[in-house]
């Protein structure tokens, strides 16, 4: 065994290094190798772990080796138990030097890991002179496991904050709702799911701790975390955008990330002046932060952890279930139930419904509020035979397919606001046994039948709008009917949800007016990309705000399409074909096949029209501004025209103005005129920002160009 004097003396010299770093670590700078090394800390910390209850077993079945056999390798697995453990405590101290850790879980945690070093070092040095020590050996490995629980203990804390053990065998509560600010309604139970493992007095990274309203209040190291009113120049709302990739994206990469809803309903929070002392019902019925708390009402609420009887779903199908546009995830932790959320109603189809047919079992709470849903669609929410609630909030649900959810015994609460529903449509569900919760604001339903079916039906809660003292509201946008690119001939429909209202709109990018904008009588014949600003108004209401679109409209198509530069890795949609096949992307969800990112290289594109090229009049470039994201629009382009490759000359070229301070996100169409240019082969150059702007929270870094589709007419 030459080896072992070697290992007892480096174990040994390990204890002193730890032992003298403790006692000097305020002095100490680390080099950045040694920070590298830190980060190793939860890799290898199952080793000694795993080694130390090998150890164990082994102990127990000792009689099963020979003598000689069972000493040899119990104490090359202890010498290999304690060197691990030597190594894990001192990566662990190299972590806690750079990391926003503090706090008592860091003391316990940094102390108590230390200690199990040492214990296991003492627990080797008793079993090579097992004899006259045994008791004493004994005890130590008593003491040496009951401390392993502990250095576990506060690691998982640091790591996932408060309770994270004993978190499953504590009670949950129903809270008062009644009683609760908006901010403990609606906002801090998505900081709590998302946040708050990393921003707890325990790991306050950031210096930012969450847990408390007065600590909140304070901001972390840069100082307050958000300006009231201004979410685009807040931090809490910045990181939340910046790219998957980004050190300062929150949450970072590897943890569950917000809801396209979460992030709106924390910017709306912020709008509305970030107060935390204001309850939901304090709120006019129609502000925005109201309705986005109630649209997520159920995600929110703090509930008792109901207990199931059907089995959970593979992890593998509720991966397969997840999509950009469509999360799927347990109501709790270790809970089979399941919820199911989705997003952008341009991608939103009866197959995606259908597919949640693979965890009809498990599916207990459906979101599909804004989506397009119609009646027939209903028949297959019926047949997630374990719904309890479904949000259809604003959907295209007239009700003669409510007969499809009969069979729904267990529903407790639906939300059908802003559908076109009527009381004698309600009827197949409101004999529901479960029904408990009915959602019917800004539908045709009145009063006086809403006071009806209050007496008929006394246990069941119908939530409406009712609006008092004459106040004069603000109607809400119009809408685009159109979805993508825009096909040749296609005529472009404005609509709006409530009857008689007047609109107006303007295509030359000034804002419309109630008086001399031009009126709009019905849907729009556009030959090119063009914005529109609309508003609609009505005689006792106040005009809504300005809606804003950039209409994509399909232009000529290239024989072929190359790619002539690289890519930044997490945008590479699909290579060339990204920027000519149709596909339109959407500023909140970046990391879809539609997006090509360019950061490093320029977006370099060829396009060929072979032998009978059109006469191009303009190219457009669709990208996306999404300066959260540092998606900022190209600095320059230039396209090049000629017969081929080889035979290209610059024919027009432009500086492009960027953004002054944040603004809101949105796809925006780069038009670039030409001559009436008549070439075979055309190639585009486009420039990302090279420097971000110092009002830019990443000032001095590199930006980011998102281009979906180059379009020529």
């Amino acid at each position: 065994m030459r080896l072992k004097p070697f290992l007892l003396n480096f174990i040994f010299f390990l204890q002193v290094l730890l032992l003298f770093l403790l006692l000097v670590e305020d002095r100490i700078e680390l080099p950045v190798v040694l920070q590298v090394l830190g980060r190793f800390h939860p890799a290898i910390l199952h080793l000694p772990i795993g080694l130390l209850f090998f150890f164990v077993i082994v102990v127990l079945v000792q009689n099963e080796f020979k003598k000689k056999s069972f000493r040899r390798i119990a104490l090359y697995i202890l010498m290999f138990t304690s060197l691990t453990a030597s190594i894990t405590a001192l990566f662990g101290f190299f972590l806690s030097r750079q990391g926003d850790y503090g706090g008592d879980a860091l003391f316990q945690h940094k102390f108590s890991g230390t200690a199990l070093s040492i214990l296991c070092y003492v627990l080797l040095i008793l079993f090579d002179r097992k004899g006259k020590t045994e008791i004493a050996f004994y005890g130590c490995g008593f003491v040496t496991i009951v401390l392993l629980f502990i250095a576990g203990h506060s690691g998982g804390t640091l790591t996932h904050g408060e309770n994270f053990i004993s978190g499953p065998i504590k009670s949950t509560e129903r809270v008062d709702n009644i009683n609760q600010t908006a901010f403990q309604q609606a906002v801090y139970p998505i900081l709590e799911r998302k946040c708050t493992s990393c921003h707890n007095p325990s790991k306050a990274k950031g210096k930012f701790v969450m847990t408390s309203i007065e600590e909140f209040k304070k901001g972390g190291k840069k100082g307050e975390e958000w300006k009231s009113g201004k979410p685009l120049e807040s931090r809490l709302i910045q990181y939340i955008h910046l790219p998957l990739e980004d050190d300062d994206h929150m949450p970072p990469d590897g943890k569950p990330q917000l809801t396209i809803q979460e992030i709106k309903l924390l910017e709306q929070w912020v709008r509305s002046g970030g107060e935390f002392d204001k309850k939901l019902t304090d709120l006019r019925e129609d502000d925005s932060l109201r309705i986005l708390a109630a649209g997520m009402s159920h995600q929110n609420e703090a509930v008792v952890e109901k207990q199931y009887s059907f089995s959970s779903a593979s992890e593998k199908i509720i991966q397969k279930m997840n999509t950009p546009f469509r999360a799927v995830f347990p109501l709790y932790m270790n809970s089979p139930a399941l919820q199911a959320d989705f997003f952008i109603k341009e991608k939103y189809s009866p197959n995606s419904l259908e597919e949640l047919k693979e965890v009809k079992d498990q599916l207990v709470v459906l979101n599909l509020s804004k989506m397009p849903v119609k009646d027939e669609e209903l028949k297959t929410i019926g047949s997630f035979t374990n719904l309890e609630k479904i949000n259809l909030n604003f959907s295209e649900i007239k009700g003669p397919g409510f007969v499809d959810l009969q069979s729904l015994k267990n529903l407790t609460s639906v939300s059908l606001s802003g559908t076109k529903v009527t009381i004698e449509s309600l009827k197949p569900i409101l004999s529901l046994p479960a029904l408990r919760e009915l959602f019917v604001w800004s539908t045709g339903i009145t009063n006086a039948q809403v006071a009806s079916l209050n007496m008929q039906y006394p246990a069941l809660s119908i939530v409406t709008s009712q609006f008092v003292d004459d106040k004069v509201l603000r109607l809400g946008k119009p809408l685009l009917e159109n979805e993508g690119l825009i096909k040749k001939g296609e005529l472009v429909s404005l609509k709006h949800s409530m009857p008689g209202v007047t609109l107006r709109y303007t295509l030359d990018g000034t804002p419309p007016d109630s008086l001399t904008s031009m009126f709009y009588d019905g849907p729009l014949n556009l030959t090119e990309t063009s914005k529109i600003k609309a508003i609609v108004c009505k005689e006792g209401w106040y005009c809504s705000d300005v809606f804003e679109i950039t209409c994509f409209m399909e232009g000529y198509k290239p024989v072929k399409t190359e790619l002539l530069s690289k890519t930044v890795k997490y945008y590479s949609g699909q290579g060339s074909a990204s920027l000519t096949d149709g596909g339109k992307g959407f500023v909140e969800v970046l990391n879809t096949p539609f997006w090509l990112g360019f950061r490093e290289e320029p977006l370099v594109a060829g396009f060929d029209f072979g032998s009978d090229p059109p006469d191009v009049r303009s190219i457009v470039i669709s990208f996306a501004k999404n300066l959260y994201s540092s998606g900022f629009p190209p600095t320059e382009v230039e396209v090049w025209g000629g017969t081929g490759t080889r035979d290209l000359k610059l024919i027009k070229s432009m500086k492009i103005d960027q953004p002054k301070a944040y603004i809101s996100s949105q796809v925006e169409a780069l038009s670039i005129p030409l001559l009436d240019a008549h070439y075979s082969y055309y190639k585009l150059v486009a420039r990302p920002v090279e420097k971000l702007p110092q009002w830019h929270d990443g000032k001095g870094k590199k930006g980011l160009l998102l281009v979906d589709e180059v379009l020529f007419y």
